[in-house]
């Protein structure tokens, strides 16, 4: 039974939270009719305004919930030159045009016990902020922020809460990635990145160099000269120091792509202790090995820290992707694993307040990319026995999506989490006496609801929320109801918003494919619209009318004059193991009908004029718009974004390069897959390709790699066809989401500029 405590005593609230959720639901169906009526259209440059939230942290008592912002926000710059404007200089007009925007994130601290007390800006500046964490009294917060240099790493700060400026604690050269407070508030637990060359001696597995071992060039050798016309020794020496100033890179491993860049050296996560009673306030470091520590929590007990790790073996880093769940003492003895679960991965450790279960998310490894993420539990008596049966809160049968993150409830047993299903990401509380999974936060109305992010304290949950009408609305649920603390776009409510249908179709198959058709934010009586058809990344995304990644793009279409049809084809997350396996060595024709099938569904709507369809998709949405342009010739245009379109070459361009042999069953060197490779690639059908496509790609996008859009692009230019290609310099796979601001800009007007050539009067 959930409780949540109140003075000195439980109560339970479970009849009170039914009663309060059947309230809510009746208030958001009330909220749930036609689209507000603002009235003002949805912008380009409303991307600039909108805030949303990072992350949340309560206090333990519940009294005060410490909340990181992002915002996208000017730089301030000089003054144009007018002597060069006179002089037509096109580079000062294009900066007039174009000023230069930053990602911000600062912290805000809410009162929970009073709703009139508006919040206070605990940071604020240039520096950005983020992972914050009370201290378990409440009267302190520890963060991270940044330095004065936008390239500075991330330190650690304290803040009092009782007054006083924040004081910096930490200075380490890679930064700090993380902060848990020890349960009696004299210590934290810190994460950072630790290069190879600080680590002792040398890893257990090969060093990938043919013939070479680990540190068998004397590069330290203060008797021997590194030059090129010398011994064997020391020409190795001075390859080695080339190597070591990045000119050239050599690469010796199997993951050799980041982001934006090639991977030209080791370093590891690794876990460290910072006494704040200690006056040199010196880190120290409590793992050891060359492999990552991820996450890392106290025992309540303040003694034993846990951790997810990879297990001990002399296998190369890049081959072993399993982690067990570590223990290790706080002064850095006893590091050993404490749960291995033979065939499956395990993460995100969560002991309970009396240290009696721990909670952990795992899944199996036998079918890597479909397998879905369970929430699980064992009694750590158990576990000292050797008795590992975990009670699966989460599993295929009782509750089949995947689960993102969990957090006990305070003081009871059992768990809130969240998870993506059917469209929806909501907040979830399971436990040993609950049968199934119970919905805390799910809907707005008849659409779904997206939670982006939460915390829990003193039997109250604050959340942020993505809705239709609202991108990132701040919320606190208690034993008093549900209310708003904080909605951070106000200025949506002047808007002209679009609420979507939500619709079901089964195919001959018999999936069942859930979609969502919006109208154009504007329509006259008898006339009729073109329409998008948007697909989603992944495979595996899962898109709703909660996706705050998607809020403004498409309400930017609809107020443009489009209708948008969106769906979750076959292989999409947030409908269990099957459905997302359905896609597996089909990427194109299952998942391309099901879309395909939405897009009859919404052409049935009087206003759509199904002579002027577009489609458009980012990523594996990209790869499916090349797919559906070459099997069905209704669209007048196309915008394929980011994506990979020969699977063959993706292995060898792309940091996803395992997506090939986990969703085609095998590589491109093996015979068995070529056909499949062959069969799944747009590439191959590129000659059946005649709708006027845009093809866009960033130059330093590792994830897909740009040779896919380059192969593509060249191939339609020189049959002639209706193509144009754009890349944006120093820009990565996230450039819709998280790049830079102006480039933002640029690819959705350049989306609608494209379509509005054929589609728009």
């Amino acid at each position: 039974m959930l409780r949540f405590y109140r003075g000195h005593r439980y109560h339970s609230v479970m009849p009170m939270i039914r009663r309060t959720l059947l309230l809510l639901t009746v208030l958001l169906v009330a909220l749930a009719t036609p689209a507000r009526a603002g009235d003002e259209p949805i912008v380009a440059t409303d991307l600039l305004r909108l805030r949303t939230v990072d992350a949340v942290d309560v206090s333990w008592s519940g009294d005060h919930a410490v909340v990181t912002v992002r915002s996208i926000e000017t730089v301030d710059e000089p003054a144009p030159d007018p002597a060069r404007a006179r002089k037509g200089d096109h580079a000062a007009d294009h900066a007039a045009a174009n000023p230069t925007y930053e990602y911000r994130s600062h912290l805000l601290l809410f009162d929970l016990n009073d709703a009139e007390r508006p919040p206070l800006a605990l940071t604020s500046g240039t520096r950005t902020a983020h992972g914050a964490r009370f201290a378990p009294k409440g009267r302190q917060v520890a963060f991270l922020r940044a330095g004065e240099r936008t390239h500075d790493a991330p330190q650690v700060w304290l803040l009092s809460l009782d007054g006083g400026e924040a004081t910096q604690i930490t200075d380490v050269e890679r930064g700090i990635d993380s902060i848990e407070w020890s349960p009696d508030g004299t210590r934290l637990l810190l994460g950072a990145t630790v290069p190879m060359d600080e680590l002792d001696g040398t890893p257990p597995w090969p060093s990938g160099r043919p013939n070479r071992a680990w540190n068998d060039a004397p590069f330290d050798d203060a008797h021997l000269t590194p030059r090129p016309d010398g011994t064997r020794e020391e020409i190795r020496a001075w390859l080695d120091r080339n190597a070591a100033d990045g000119d050239p890179i050599v690469i010796t491993r199997l993951d050799f792509q980041g982001e934006f860049d090639l991977r030209d050296e080791y370093a590891f996560r690794h876990l460290f202790i910072l006494d704040l009673d200690d006056p040199t306030r010196t880190p120290r470091r409590i793992t050891s090995g060359f492999h990552d520590h991820g996450g890392g929590t106290f025992m309540p007990d303040g003694r034993t820290i846990l951790f997810a790790a990879r297990p001990p073996t002399n296998t190369h880093v890049d081959e072993v992707l399993g982690r067990d769940l570590w223990r290790v003492s706080v002064d850095g003895t006893d590091e050993r694993p404490l749960i291995v679960l033979e065939g499956w991965d395990l993460r995100d450790p969560q002991p309970s307040a009396d240290g009696a279960q721990l909670a952990f998310i795992a899944r199996q490894s036998d079918d890597r990319l479909y397998r879905q993420d369970r929430l699980g539990v064992l009694a750590l008596r158990d576990v000292g026995a050797g008795r590992l049966d975990p009670l699966w809160l989460t599993d295929d049968d009782t509750f089949p999506p995947a689960v993102d993150t969990s957090r006990w409830l305070p003081g009871r047993g059992e768990l809130i989490f969240t998870c993506g299903i059917a469209g929806a990401r909501p907040i979830m509380v399971a436990g040993p006496g609950l049968a199934t999974p119970t919905p805390l936060v799910e809907r707005d109305g008849d659409l779904p609801v997206g939670v982006e992010s939460f915390g829990a304290g003193g039997g109250r949950i604050v959340y942020a929320a993505t809705t239709v009408d609202h991108p990132c609305v701040l919320r606190v649920l208690d034993a008093t109801g549900d209310r708003t603390l904080l909605d951070l776009n106000p200025w949506t409510n002047t808007r002209r918003i679009v609420r979507p249908k939500p619709g079901t179709l089964t195919r001959p198959d018999g999936t069942r494919v859930d979609y969502w058709i919006m109208p154009p934010a504007v329509r006259e009586s008898g006339k009729t619209h073109p329409l998008v058809l948007e697909i989603h990344g992944g495979p595996a995304a899962m898109w709703g009318p909660g996706e705050l990644s998607m809020w403004h793009e498409f309400q930017l279409l609809c107020a443009r004059g489009y209708g948008i049809v969106y769906a979750n084809p076959r292989g999409s997350g947030g409908y269990g193991y099957d459905f997302e396996r359905a896609n597996f060595q089909d990427w194109g024709a299952g998942p391309g009908g099901d879309v395909l099938a939405a897009v009859d569904a919404a052409v049935a709507e009087d206003w759509v004029d199904r002579r002027r369809l577009v489609v458009t998709g980012g990523s594996y949405g990209g790869y499916l718009t090349a797919w559906v342009i070459a099997n069905d010739f209704r669209f007048k245009a196309a915008v394929a974004q980011r994506g990979v379109y020969d699977l063959s070459t993706f292995f060898g361009e792309g940091n996803a390069w395992r997506l090939v042999e986990w969703s085609m069953g095998g590589n491109p060197y093996e015979s068995r897959v070529r056909d499949i490779l062959a069969r799944n690639s747009p590439f191959n059908q590129v000659q059946r390709i005649r709708t006027p496509l845009l093809i866009m790609h960033s130059s330093r996008d590792l994830r897909t790699g740009v040779s896919q859009s380059e192969m593509l692009y060249r191939a339609l230019r020189a049959m002639g066809r209706a193509v144009e290609y754009v890349r944006y310099p120093d820009a990565g796979h996230d450039l819709s989401r998280s790049g830079n601001p102006v480039q933002r800009l640029d690819r959705l007007n350049r989306i609608i500029e494209f379509f509005d050539r054929y589609v728009m009067n």
